[in-house]
């Protein structure tokens, strides 16, 4: 019998592993397919252009400067030079809008895939080319989050310098915006005066000024606060100084500036997601090179800055660059010129289109190449021939053309393996369901013969042997440069093979006890299903699944208790209300605070005491009559859970409240509205929950059946509904990617990336971990299983909504919603295992432990 027992755990832990696996490989897989790095390793660089137009460029870019404030109030010098002297439009960002992904869009003229995010989190060495590598000489001042990305790893000729790390302080009264840009802006006039005499007739000098002031200014006072206008002005003003002193310095009519932004801000003073306000910043260019077109605005998008510097000082362009020189830029009246930049941009891009053809298909010969990549080559030859004859108008039309066939080209070779990839991971996904469900429901078979059953399973190992093989010489024939379609073709296979030979050995048997309330549960958890998922792209729907939710919980139990109604419909409001922003509405969340004195009704006097001081001391932080950032909101932080351990854990209601009410406060330090509301409500509810679900002898309330039911799922449903309310009943999916540091205010204001980004996460698992205790009153491997079912087959439709066209904050929407929806399960089991201290530890008890065993010796 134990020998049987340890076959049935081993075997479940092995089946727990292939499922871990299968998420991890299918969540990464389905990015792969769509956001492959368009980083390629060792290209040819195009020679650069001779008699450029500009010996040296200045490149200003204002962090966090959106188009709409800087249009709206245009500061004087630059409305000038808008006006008069240069060329102006919207340079248009993509996400992530954060200012690792701007700064190398704007430098190296390509987009990094998403996880570009987490990069700009730390100092790392440049795995990129751009223009500052290819520029003779790059002087460049500014963030240290920024600045050293370019300079480490490059060769010698970017010479950077950044201010120390605490200077970026969000905190209003330290003006440190101001502080910030005038460091920039200093370092210059130093260098300009002292180490200029060897450069002042080089060619290829570039000069990067990272100006983090707009970006500090937003985030602690917004983009229609004074502080930013005014740091705007500042720049403007400096920006003018700037240009006086070169031109004085130099004297000779070659030098170029650019001015933009790397991302913009939302009106609350965050970014990273999507919004117009966040991807359009303002583009304009002046001086040696730049064409001047009074009063007519000309967008471009943000990688083709990269191309645009590099023609106007004749430099390579940097070799992964996916811009478009956009030649109303450049100066009229110089065609050739013109024309042989724009061939210098199609070559560089003929270059990676044969390089990405080679790793995606494994064709080396450009005969058996896509017929656009014949014609590219072609128009080339074309336009080449025209400038001979001195054709430049010709040649630049047959340029311009040549120029979309070769992004066209590009975006066909990146994508070749997609539609290969997505099979396979849909192949490999529905084997992981199938198997699931065998798993859940399934009952061994009695066969009539073993040997028949052998034999059949024989012939499913040579058919998976054989497809195995055939894909291994399918790879070796087609010359692929990678291993990816391999690679996931194997597991696909793996997969349906295991789903296969489940199927031979076992039957699926669904456990109906009631049929009535077995066809409601049934139907309910349809219902609560198409409407969470409905909810992952309008929040609106889940006000719609908490109504559901409350009818089947009506329907279902007996009595069901007021608190338990009252509280569903409330939390059915939240989804409506417009979403939180960080502009403090202190008064909502006094309101919360004190509206937590309910819940501890009848609680032991020490305990009462003990909160209401914390609940004390955090509304005083959160009116500000105290600075928590001297240590006392991290104090309240850490003691939070400490207190939860010095009450009862006899009866799980108790514990409940003491979960709900003892990270509060914690939640409270860290929200600007209604947050801290939904928790409590949640809060009531789940308690309430537990004690309606005990009181009418639940059957999914402790019960140690393994065959999945109806009640199950319904159960299952709930917690999904709750964890997804967490989050979407005060936020969105832009909420994910968005960025803001008054969250933090009152524990850090000096920007501290991960501890900021700590803070934040732990404001969104508060939630989640109440949700996770209240998850322990209803454990059983039935209803994690029934959890895993319906996450893994409400992301299989999500994979296909992944893609990298379309509208940036449709694709990072999209991106969003599968990565929800496939680590379901696995937050839903990570949370039960988080909540166990919280639920089961207490100082009383391991007092009284020791106590007794002092006793006994």
């Amino acid at each position: 019998m134990e020998v049987g027992n340890n076959k049935k755990s081993a075997d479940g832990y092995l089946f727990g592993l292939w499922g871990l696996i299968m998420h991890s490989i299918v969540l990464w897989g389905v990015l792969d397919a769509n956001f492959h790095s368009p980083i390629l390793n060792n290209l040819p660089t195009v020679p650069p252009l001779n008699n450029p137009p500009a010996k040296r460029l200045f490149l200003f870019v204002a962090d966090g400067l959106r188009y709409r404030t800087f249009a709206e109030e245009t500061p004087p010098y630059l409305k000038n030079v808008m006006e008069n002297i240069g060329i102006w439009g919207i340079s248009h960002t993509r996400m992530p809008t954060e200012s690792r992904p701007g700064n190398v869009a704007i430098a190296a003229g390509l987009y990094e895939d998403p996880s570009a995010l987490f990069k700009g989190w730390k100092e790392n060495p440049v795995n990129f080319d751009s223009v500052f590598n290819q520029s003779k000489f790059t002087w460049a001042w500014g963030s240290p989050d920024i600045i050293p990305m370019f300079v480490k790893g490059s060769r010698q000729n970017i010479h950077g310098e950044s201010y120390p790390h605490h200077w970026q302080d969000f905190d209003k009264s330290t003006n440190s915006s101001r502080l910030l840009d005038s460091w920039v802006f200093n370092k210059y006039f130093t260098w300009l005066n002292s180490q200029t005499d060897n450069i002042k007739n080089q060619n290829g000098i570039i000069v990067f000024f990272h100006l983090l002031g707009c970006d500090t200014a937003g985030h602690a006072s917004k983009p229609h606060s004074k502080e930013y206008k005014d740091n705007m002005r500042f720049v403007d003003k400096k920006i003018q100084e700037v240009v006086e002193s070169t031109t004085k310095y130099f004297n000779d009519n070659s030098t170029a500036y650019i001015f933009t932004a790397d991302h913009g801000m939302t009106d609350w003073g965050s970014h990273g997601s999507g919004s117009n306000d966040e991807t359009e910043t303002p583009m304009i260019a002046w001086g040696a090179g730049v064409n001047y077109y009074k009063n007519n605005r000309h967008d471009i998008e943000q990688a083709d800055i990269a191309p645009l510097i590099s023609s106007l000082l004749g430099i390579s362009i940097p070799v992964n660059n996916e811009g478009v020189l956009p030649r109303l830029y450049l100066e009229s009246g110089n065609d050739e010129y013109g024309a042989k930049a724009l061939l210098n941009n199609i070559n560089q891009l003929t270059i990676q289109v044969k390089a990405n053809r080679i790793l995606s298909s494994g064709r080396d010969d450009v005969t058996n190449s896509n017929w656009r990549e014949r014609k590219l080559d072609i128009m080339i030859n074309k336009i080449k021939n025209l400038l001979r004859e001195k054709k430049f108008d010709e040649a630049i039309k047959e340029g311009d053309e040549a120029i979309y066939i070769s992004k066209e080209t590009l975006s066909h070779y990146r994508k070749y393996q997609r539609n290969q990839l997505v099979i396979f991971l849909t192949l490999m996904w529905l084997g992981w369901i199938i198997l699931l469900i065998l798993n859940l429901t399934g009952v061994k078979k009695q066969f009539h013969s073993d040997k028949k059953s052998s034999s059949h399973l024989t012939l499913l190992n040579i058919i998976f042997i054989t497809a195995v093989i055939l894909l291994l010489i399918e790879h070796k024939v087609s010359g692929r440069g990678d291993w990816r379609v391999m690679g996931y073709g194997t597991i696909a296979f793996t997969s349906l093979w295991l789903a296969a030979r489940s199927a031979f050995t076992l039957s699926p048997v669904f456990r109906m006890k009631d049929n009535k309330s077995s066809t409601i549960s049934i139907v309910g958890t349809v219902l609560i299903i198409m409407t969470m998922s409905a909810g992952l792209i309008n929040r609106l729907f889940f006000s719609l699944s908490m109504i559901i939710c409350c009818g089947m919980q009506i329907i279902l139990m007996k009595n069901a208790p007021k608190f338990l109604i009252g509280s569903a419909i409330a939390l059915s409001v939240y989804p409506t209300l417009p979403l939180v922003k960080p502009n403090p509405q202190t008064e909502i969340v006094l309101i919360s605070l004190a509206l937590a004195v309910f819940i501890l009704w009848k609680q032991s006097r020490h305990l009462v005491i003990m909160e209401l001081i914390k609940i004390f001391i955090t509304c005083l932080i959160v009116t500000e009559n105290i600075d928590g950032r001297n240590g006392l909101s991290w104090i309240i932080l850490i003691i939070s859970p400490i207190c939860i351990f010095l009450y009862s854990t006899e009866n799980i209601e108790t514990r409940l409240k003491a979960v709900t009410v003892g990270l509060l406060c914690p939640l409270a330090l860290l929200s600007a509205s209604y947050e801290p509301q939904v928790y409590l409500l949640l809060g009531v509810h789940l308690i309430s929950l537990v004690n309606a679900m005990k009181n009418n002898e639940h059957e999914t309330l402790k019960h140690n059946e393994e065959l999945l039911t109806p009640e199950n799922l319904m159960t299952a449903a709930y917690f999904m509904l709750y964890i997804l309310l967490s989050f979407f009943g005060t936020g969105n999916m832009a909420s994910i990617s968005s960025f803001d540091p008054m969250w933090t205010r009152h524990f850090i204001t000096v920007f501290s990336p991960f501890t900021m980004s700590g803070l934040i996460l732990l404001k969104l698992a508060i939630p989640l971990i109440l949700v996770g205790c209240a998850s322990r009153a209803f454990a059983s491997s039935s209803m994690f299983m029934a959890v895993l079912l319906l996450g893994d087959c409400l992301s299989l439709p999500l994979m296909y909504n992944v893609t990298s066209e379309g509208s940036w904050l449709d694709i990072g929407t999209a991106i969003s919603r599968y990565t929800i929806t496939i680590t379901f399960p696995c937050l839903f089991l990570i949370l039960y295992h988080l909540s166990s201290p919280l639920m089961t530890f207490r100082f009383g008890a391991l007092h009284a432990k020791a106590k007794t065993k002092h006793h006994l010796v």
